[in-house]
């Protein structure tokens, strides 16, 4: 991806639009950077895994995970 991961995390969960799932906010977020499916892949199973252990939604992991990593 030419965007840092952190970046893209907060435009997807900034620009996913109503009844979305996060999953495909992302996606798009990655493919505008000229990321692969192997960069979502990558990202979404840290998201989930944050989520998981936080007890949290999908976004607010998103934004947790990006605001850890400027």
């Amino acid at each position: 991806m030419r965007a840092p991961a952190s970046q893209v995390l907060r435009e997807a969960a900034r620009d996913q639009h109503p009844n979305e799932p996060f999953e495909k906010a992302l996606g798009r977020a990655v493919r505008n950077h000229g990321g692969t499916y192997q960069d979502y892949v990558e990202l979404i199973a840290r998201v989930r895994e944050r989520a998981e252990r936080d007890g949290k939604g999908l976004v607010v992991a998103a934004k947790a995970l990006a605001s850890r990593k400027k």
